[in-house]
């Protein structure tokens, strides 16, 4: 039986609100392309609510870096703090609702945490929303509430960052919600430690002349358990990076790493699973990235970045570097070609090579010779 609402007009009088099914899948899709906020923040994070940035609907997965997409997530979305929260839609008439779209879910988080990168979607970004006819620069800005290039790339870089450790939402919506689906997702919620898992239902309900939607969260943990991380997006800190070194060498290589960047006045952008070395550079319009050092325990790779990883991704940009910038920037690439103990990770843009923990300190004295000589060059243009 259907359910009803009643709204209570000026007179007095009820007015009748009859639940009315979505049509299509492709119906609600829309819906929450053009409405966001209907996937409720406030429910989602009660006192800190989460704000909406549509990607893109139907963004692409690929297996592997170097592959075209094999599936599509129905909407990729981000919220103000750089979180990936991915969608899938499915009404209640769906069989796939029981159990294959969680399945598939899955399927799509760990490719994507693997494979897509912050050119990358930044790219669909700009795309998505220059086809409905607006300003990327001006909806991000909107966003985070700044008109800074430099916070813009920042956080592209932390929703890559975020992805490299899988801090991620995944989202299952549909007009009813099943008790099966709603057990899953409960379950996978409290289990997953970095993943935020859970349902929105939402329902649609109409008269002659009013269209109501009412979203309800379903499987938010209200009692955080102790081995769940409480901030998705913790970052790490000197003191946090260094300590996850369980072994004296590569901590030893880590710690000459940090102190040759700090003393040749880079920049270090502390993510939650690595910490970039980005130097500064008058040829381009915000820092530029030459290496990702990775704590032990970050077990997700996104694009290739693991370990000691040194290169660059500024070639897969939009706009690439040119002349002088993008000589010196080949340079520092190349070195690391010619080095029979780099192993090579490049793909969509990076151009990157990198070293296994264990290995590093046989080759210390090279890798902080050349992060300081780089980085003195770039400043130097």
């Amino acid at each position: 039986m259907a359910e009803r609402i009643y709204n209570r007009t000026e007179t007095g009088s009820l007015d009748p609100l009859v639940e009315e099914r979505f049509s299509t899948e492709d119906e609600l899709q829309a819906l929450i392309a053009e409405h966001p906020e209907l996937l409720d923040g406030e429910q989602i994070k009660p006192g800190n609510p989460r704000r909406w940035l549509l990607v893109t609907r139907e963004k692409g997965v690929a297996e592997s870096s170097d592959a075209s997409p094999r599936w599509s997530v129905d909407h990729l979305i981000v919220d103000q703090d750089a979180v990936p929260t991915l969608v899938e839609v499915k009404l209640r008439s769906n069989q796939d609702i029981h159990r294959k779209v969680v399945g598939q879910m899955l399927e799509y988080a760990a490719h994507a945490a693997l494979t897509w990168t912050a050119g990358e979607l930044r790219q669909t970004f700009e795309n998505s929303a220059n086809a409905v006819g607006l300003d990327p620069d001006q909806e991000l800005g909107k966003f985070l509430e700044t008109e800074s290039d430099t916070d813009a790339d920042q956080f592209w870089e932390k929703v890559a960052t975020n992805l490299t450790a899988r801090y991620m939402r995944l989202l299952f919506v549909a007009d009813e919600i099943p008790d099966e689906l709603e057990r899953i997702v409960s379950f996978l919620n409290e289990q997953m430690p970095k993943v935020e898992v859970l349902a929105v239902e939402i329902k649609q309900f109409r008269s002659e002349s009013t269209q109501t939607l009412v979203p309800r969260v379903i499987g938010r943990i209200t009692n955080v358990p102790a081995h769940r991380t409480t901030d998705i997006r913790q970052k790490l800190t000197r003191e946090t990076f260094l300590g996850d070194f369980t072994d004296e060498a590569p901590r030893s290589v880590a710690e000459r790493l940090l102190d040759a960047a700090i003393s040749s006045d880079a920049l270090l952008e502390w993510g939650s699973g690595a910490v970039s070395v980005r130097a500064r550079c008058a040829l381009w319009p915000s820092p530029i990235t030459v290496a990702w050092l990775c704590i032990p325990s970050m077990q997700a790779r996104w694009g290739g970045i693991r370990d000691f990883t040194f290169g660059t991704a500024i070639f897969g940009y939009d706009t690439p570097p040119e002349n002088e910038l993008r000589n010196v920037l080949e340079r520092w690439v190349q070195q690391f070609k010619d080095d029979e103990f780099m192993k090579d990770n490049s793909g969509k843009g990076m151009e990157i090579r990198y070293v296994e923990h264990q290995d590093a300190a046989l080759y210390v004295d090279v890798f902080t010779n050349r992060l300081k000589s780089v980085i003195s060059e770039l400043r130097s243009l």
